[in-house]
């Protein structure tokens, strides 16, 4: 099938230091270094960023970023680990018979970001959350694109995971920095309009399995390169996209 890519929105580091560009298919808008957590999610309203960590202002910068003045759309929320370190916290917690903290619990709840991404920004279409491990992202593009195919409506992807907390280092590779994704997928008429992408699903006997920490950074290079090609793989499948001239 063949879908659009309106606008995209990146951002990679950890609490003090982090780049965030934003832009279009091939076109890159905006690109900032060293942004610290305070300077995340500016779009809020006070009382919404108050409650939020940075796992949540990462995510709320990028989904800004991806909005229209006045939208509406469905959005796909996306994450492997969910908010862990709030969940770390309240284990715990739990384990040193300590008080749940109720904020703590309310927000590590895996969709509550973007429960109150929809209310800051009144949006009130539907929210899907997403986790399927390794292939987080590959399913929530694969949810956003059956969405699209089904209501003709435009869709963002949201997508973040952060370092895991020390007490789980040693199940993921040594370096790995928080990454945070948003696209806006708009749906076309017809085929092969310029601009557009046709998409294909391959399941895994048809593509190279690669690396799936570093699939939001490459999906963000692509569309900001505006390059013709890419597939994105996982464990169970990976996605292909071609750029129609």
């Amino acid at each position: 099938m063949h879908i659009g890519i309106t606008n995209w929105a990146f951002w990679s580091g950890s609490v003090d230091h982090a780049e965030l560009k934003s832009g279009t298919p091939g076109f890159l808008q905006s690109s900032e270094t060293s942004v610290g957590k305070a300077n995340l999610a500016g779009g809020l309203k006070p009382a919404w960023k108050r409650r939020l960590d940075l796992y949540g202002r990462a995510a709320a910068e990028v989904l800004g970023r991806t909005l229209d003045q006045d939208d509406n759309p469905y959005i796909v929320f996306a994450s492997r680990h969910g908010n862990i370190e709030r969940t770390v916290k309240l284990l715990h917690q739990v384990i040193t018979d300590e008080v749940l903290s109720p904020a703590d619990f309310g927000m590590s709840v895996h969709n509550a970001f973007v429960g109150i991404a929809s209310i800051n920004w009144s949006i009130t279409e539907s929210h899907t959350a997403v986790s399927a491990g390794p292939d987080s992202l590959l399913a929530g593009m694969t949810e956003a694109i059956c969405q699209i195919n089904d209501t003709n409506l435009p869709v963002i992807l949201c997508y973040i995971d952060l370092p895991l907390p020390d007490v789980y280092k040693h199940l993921e590779p040594n370096n790995q920095l928080g990454a945070a994704l948003a696209v806006r997928i708009d749906p076309v008429p017809g085929t092969h309009q310029p601009g557009s992408y046709a998409v294909e699903y391959h399941p895994t006997s048809d593509v190279a399995f690669g690396s799936v920490q570093n699939n939001a950074e490459r999906l963000a290079t692509f569309l900001e390169s505006g390059t013709n090609h890419l597939t994105l793989s996982g464990t169970n499948g990976g996605w292909s996209f071609a750029k129609n001239d």
